[in-house]
């Protein structure tokens, strides 16, 4: 009998407790404490009889491994699996081993838990008036002559419409003027709420721990027997969970308030078998604005003063070529909106990039017993 024990714990049965008389199950001799359990577990024949002498816990779903003990906390205090004993009441030095073998799971937290990153938006867009403006001598049009035929006639860059004399072009240097396209200046991106430090998280790393799970010995189905588990056997900071490969596994949903069987709904954390953060946020960047309309109309005066009109043209955004009457000169510019819509921007970036490890698990466990 024994011998069953050894293979129901999973490990072997460390000490000896006094054996008074072989007289097995339901037999008419005394047995000792460890057969007491076993017969606590199976009828004579061998069959179960319902009872589980651990905890019966769920059966997980896909793709979560089978319930493992799992104990979380600073490195420096890990335990091994080999700590996971019970001493079995009324003896002295009987003690049954829950999880013997190495740590089927071991793992560390990332070092800086959740990588923050900051949420970025964009300046406004804005339509711009043109900022060249070019006359090229008589016979040629709009540039097409050589490079000292023509003569640079630009408002400032930042040039608001109102009138402005950037020089002087007289009738033997002006054919035709060419007037640039109005612009559209992008946005800029900014950074409109950067992340908050957030400390090291207190559990650095998880040791789960494999043990003798049984199917047939609880009542209700789709549950497991922990053999000799329940959460008074285990030490202080061991608990019921199970483990799935990957780091974006969900957990059960709670159970429904007044339910006796609980989920696995506490999520523990991901952890990773080797630690190596490559994880950074990306920039902040702008996309090019959408639904933008900018037109804008630019008058040319023959004096300095915006007083002596010469010509007037709506300018699109590719620009336009103007052919002034003969013997025209050329004093000052002045410019309005016929259309000045800069449209919107939608801001990209501030998402994190990389992975803060290898070999990611995530565990979650059944809520706390004590």
């Amino acid at each position: 009998m024994r011998s069953v024990l050894r293979w129901l714990a999973g490990g072997a049965l460390l000490g000896v407790c006094a054996l008074a008389a072989a007289g097995g199950c339901g037999g008419g001799g005394e047995y000792d404490c460890a057969e007491d359990l076993v017969c606590e577990i199976f009828n004579d024949d061998g069959t179960s009889n319902g009872h589980c002498w651990g905890r019966c816990v769920p059966d997980p779903p896909k793709p979560f491994f089978p319930p493992e003990l799992v104990w979380t906390g600073p490195d420096l205090l890990a335990p091994s699996c080999d700590d996971l004993v019970w001493a079995v009441p009324g003896t002295t030095d009987e003690v049954v081993r829950l999880a013997p073998g190495p740590a089927a799971f071991r793992g560390w937290a990332p070092p800086s838990g959740e990588l923050a990153c900051p949420t970025c938006a964009c300046t406004p867009p804005s339509c711009a008036l043109p900022s060249e403006v070019t006359a090229s001598a008589p016979l040629y049009t709009c540039g097409e002559g050589p490079e000292e035929t023509r003569t640079p006639f630009a408002p400032p860059p930042d040039w608001d419409g109102a009138c402005v004399s950037p020089g002087w072009v007289g009738p033997e240097q002006l054919g035709s003027f060419a007037i640039g396209p109005t612009r559209q200046l992008p946005c800029t991106p900014v950074v409109e709420e950067a992340p908050v430090p957030r400390d090291a998280p207190a559990v650095e790393v998880a040791v789960a721990c494999k043990s003798s799970v049984v199917a047939s010995l609880c009542k209700m189905p789709r549950q497991l027997c922990m053999i000799y588990q329940q959460q008074d056997h285990l030490p202080e900071g061991w608990r019921h969970c199970v483990r799935a490969d990957g780091k974006d596994i969900p957990c059960e949903a709670p159970a429904a308030p007044g339910s006796p069987w609980p989920t696995y709904s506490e999520k523990l954390g991901v952890f990773y078998t080797a630690v190596n953060d490559s994880r950074e946020c990306m920039p902040c960047s702008c996309k090019p604005p959408e639904m933008s309309q900018c037109e804008a109309a630019v008058s040319a005066y023959r004096d300095s003063a915006c007083s002596e009109w010469l010509v007037g043209i709506s300018v699109p955004r590719e620009g336009v070529c103007v052919d002034p009457a003969s013997d025209a000169a050329i004093g000052s510019l002045s410019a309005t909106w016929i259309v000045n819509v800069p449209g919107t921007c939608t801001p990209e970036g501030g998402t994190p990039v990389g992975e803060p490890g290898e070999g990611a698990a995530t565990i979650c466990c059944l809520p706390r017993e004590r």
